[in-house]
């Protein structure tokens, strides 16, 4: 079975929106790039220069090849078979025209032996002079920067198909300017060199006159422009002793003739601050944005969440309805604490017709899942009544109906005709379309479950005779064959007087009978026993689990078979361990105490004790043995419990399907 996550609330969901939105790149940033060891620091600058290496190698690439590419176009055309003619002079001043936005500023025809045949040219003396420099440089690479020229100039050349004698050149000087951007790249940061140089080791362009700046292992790898690469050299030249620590990088520039390189360097201790500084700046952006994060998350608490709250607080207790589970969405809190009192009010008046005066209904006390509870006055005997509405389902056929009331009828005669100091007595019982109402004791006090939800957990003083009460009263059912079958906290009533009494008897299997269905149980999880759940029907031994369950609650503050969802609490029923006692209460519990809880929590109901009235007889004599005496202390309304405890008690009664605990079971 998958675990199942929490639901959140409104504030946590805000501020889980808040922090994916302002923290994650933050914190991937952080904790991916800065936050990390210095070989991992060192990696990242690395990274940094490689790509910043093959990033000037891919522009100065293209910038060559655009050039290149118009030279070839122009060198194949059969004008220039004839240099001098009209044709070819003509397409040479075209060419030069059109490129002169590329930084062309002049085009000559170079016969086999290296003289200028024809030449084009922008004017000016400036450009006639530096296209000369760079026409007359010898030899026939296709790229060829002129020395010590600044700005950058470029000969490209480009043999023709035919031309003079059969052979030639179709040369171009080319201002490189441009690429001056190309070795300062930002990224780098300070002290970091980036240099473009030609096959022979020579500088095309760099801050770096030659390449003796760069770590000769470096230069090494780079030179043949076969491979791209990153490291850490150590840079051995005058006056750095054993070899100062270098990050760089080279990559070939992607050129059809090749020859090209472009090398980066930066010392090591520029990257250990760079890494620093990235640090200190990611900490105050992380800092900053946790503060507003803050900041919006008090603000959304003050204006929106906290008088949500409040509100459905405020219905809640009006409505008599129980805590909301710990987490629960505070919109679904406040539509599910309007609801209960809607419902509330409604029952009231049905009420009023129902009784017809036969009761007066004063104040609502209570709302769960199987009706709504309301103090009542009875004029006739002058003394206060509680009120129960129960739903039965008005989809039920008519004669389904009349039967299960029926059925009601009798469970309340039945138990009105026996009289138990710990067993809530009923009155009267009425039927209407839309269900069922009975008029039973009031006890003056609060249950069980709001005693718990106030202090947490009890003492075993208290629970020995609590446990011993609620015994006797399932003994005095049980004689007279009822079985209770949702003996649970919030159906035990804790009269201010001393009493304790259980109420609710037999209206969970009337409930279930009145819409039952194959493969589902009715009662509430976490206090059903395993032979409910696997669907084979709950006995007095199923009374005795609950009463076990109900024991463990009040030592330990807690299920022993809980979970966040009904489901969980199924499988833990079924399957879960049980945290012994003296662990979760730091050895307070007698052992006899905890041998007794644990016997009525065994999973197989042959090897519980037999009879209810066998287990009060046990408390009995562990209560008298210590002179204990039950007394409702009730703690104060503000004590503070644990979250997951709270959610606990807020499980109401409802339908549990056992077929997949069946499959479970076989797995």
């Amino acid at each position: 079975m998958k675990p199942r996550l929490p639901r959140l609330g409104l504030l946590p969901r805000i501020g889980l929106a808040l922090a994916a939105v302002g923290l994650l790149p933050l914190a991937i940033s952080y904790f991916g790039l800065v936050g990390v060891n210095r070989d991992a620091l060192f990696n990242q600058v690395q990274n940094t220069h490689a790509l910043a290496a093959r990033t000037a190698a891919a522009r100065v690439g293209a910038f060559l090849d655009t050039r290149l590419s118009l030279a070839r176009g122009a060198a194949g055309n059969p004008a220039l078979d004839d240099p001098l003619s009209p044709e070819a002079q003509e397409l040479l001043a075209g060419s030069l025209q059109a490129w002169a936005g590329l930084g062309v500023t002049a085009v000559a025809v170079v016969n086999a032996q290296g003289e200028e045949v024809v030449r084009a040219q922008l004017k000016g003396e400036a450009e006639r002079r530096r296209a000369g420099e760079a026409l007359r440089l010898a030899g026939s690479g296709a790229v060829t920067a002129v020395p010590g020229a600044r700005p950058l100039l470029l000969r490209i050349s480009v043999p023709l198909s035919g031309g003079v004698d059969g052979a030639g050149w179709l040369r171009l000087a080319c201002d490189g300017s441009a690429l001056e951007e190309v070795i300062h790249p930002e990224e780098l940061g300070a002290e970091a060199d980036l240099a473009i140089a030609d096959g022979a080791g020579k500088v095309v362009l760099g801050d770096s006159p030659s390449l003796a700046a760069f770590p000769a292992a470096l230069v090494k790898q780079a030179l043949p422009g076969r491979s791209e690469g990153a490291s850490r050299f150590r840079d051995f030249s005058a006056g750095k002793g054993a070899g100062a620590e270098v990050i760089g990088a080279y990559a070939p520039v992607p050129m059809e003739d090749g020859g090209w390189v472009v090398l980066t360097r930066q010392p090591a201790h520029v990257a250990e601050a760079v890494a620093g500084r990235l640090r200190r700046q990611s900490s105050l952006a992380l800092g900053a944005a946790l503060l507003l994060i803050s900041g919006l998350l008090a603000a959304a608490w003050a204006v929106v969440v906290r008088p949500v709250r409040e509100l459905a607080a405020a219905q809640r207790e009006l409505a008599g309805a129980s805590p909301a589970p710990a987490g629960r969405n505070e919109i679904d809190d406040l539509r599910r604490s309007f609801e209960a009192l809607r419902r509330g009010l409604a029952e009231r008046r049905e009420l009023d017709d129902v009784f017809l005066g036969r009761y007066q209904v004063v104040a609502l006390l209570a709302t769960g899942g199987m009706g709504s509870v309301f103090r009542g006055w009875d004029p006739k005997l002058q003394r206060p009544v509680a009120l129960k509405t129960l739903r039965l389902g008005v989809d039920l056929p008519e004669d389904k109906r009349r039967e299960r009331i029926e059925q009601l009828v009798r469970e309340a005669v039945t138990a009105a005709r026996f009289s138990h100091p710990n067993v809530v007595a009923v009155y009267d019982v009425e039927d209407a379309p839309e269900g069922a109402y009975i008029a039973m004791e009031l006890v003056d006090g609060i249950s069980l479950e709001r005693l718990l939800l106030r202090r947490g957990r009890l003492t075993p003083g208290e629970v020995i005779p609590l446990g011993a009460a609620i015994a006797r009263g399932l003994a005095a059912a049980h004689v007279r064959d009822i079985v209770h079958r949702d003996v649970k906290p919030a159906n035990v009533m804790l009269g201010h007087d001393g009493s304790i009494k259980v109420t609710d008897f037999g209206i969970a299997d009337l409930i279930a009978s009145a819409s039952r269905a194959e493969g589902l149980v009715f009662g509430t999880p976490g206090y059903l026993p395993p032979e409910s759940l696997r669907g084979v029907g709950q006995g007095e031994a199923g009374d005795l689990f609950a009463l076990g369950v109900v024991l463990y609650e009040c030592l330990s503050g807690a299920k022993p078979f809980g979970g966040l969802e009904a489901a969980d609490m199924v499988q833990a029923t079924l399957f879960g361990s049980i945290r012994p006692l003296r662990e979760r209460v730091n050895g307070e519990v007698p052992p006899e105490l905890e041998t007794l809880v644990l016997l009525l929590l065994d999973r197989d109901p042959l090897r519980r004790p037999s009879k209810a009235a066998a287990v009060a007889e046990e408390l009995e004599r562990m209560a008298a043995g210590r002179g204990l005496r039950w007394k409702l202390a009730e703690g104060s309304a503000k004590a503070a419990m644990p979250a997951a405890t709270a959610a606990s008690f807020t499980v109401e009664a409802q339908w549990v399907p056992t077929t997949v605990v069946k499959e479970a079971a076989r797995q």
